[in-house]
């Protein structure tokens, strides 16, 4: 049987979507499931459908870092003393990822000290990051 997106919000509804986080959930991993990320025009539909905003799905996935949306990029930084708070590393991190609107989060240590500075691109860790590595990173 053929996934239906139709279905599904249906299913999660009666589960009580969008009232109970955990059936919000349940449908955003499923979509990503079946598609590979959350595409945006899935969130719009949904939030018609369940009589919310499209908010609601994006603080979910804001928060849950195995969620992505279809063609949004995010970056994490590890932030520990040690780490992203070195040299400012994160002030620069953050003001480059909001010139091109990319997701940014600073994280709780990573456990990859002796390597740092680090930080998560699209689920990928890079390690002993520079200024340099950042920039050239998020310019590929």
């Amino acid at each position: 049987m053929d996934w239906n997106f139709e279905e599904a919000l249906n299913h999660y509804r009666n589960q009580g979507a969008p009232g109970d986080q955990t059936a919000v959930v349940q449908f955003l991993k499923e979509v990503q499931a079946q598609k590979g990320s959350i595409p945006k025009w899935m969130l719009t539909r949904a939030a018609e459908s369940w009589g919310c905003k499209e908010s609601l799905f994006l603080a979910y996935i804001r928060r849950l870092p195995s969620l992505r949306l279809e063609d949004s990029h995010t970056l994490e930084l590890c932030g520990s003393v040690n780490c992203g708070r070195r040299d400012d590393l994160a002030d620069f991190a953050r003001a480059l990822c909001k010139q091109k609107g990319i997701e940014f989060r600073l994280v709780p240590c990573m456990r990859q000290c002796g390597k740092g500075p680090n930080l998560r691109f699209d689920g990928r860790l890079h390690t002993g990051v520079t200024r340099q590595m950042l920039e050239e990173l998020l310019n590929q």
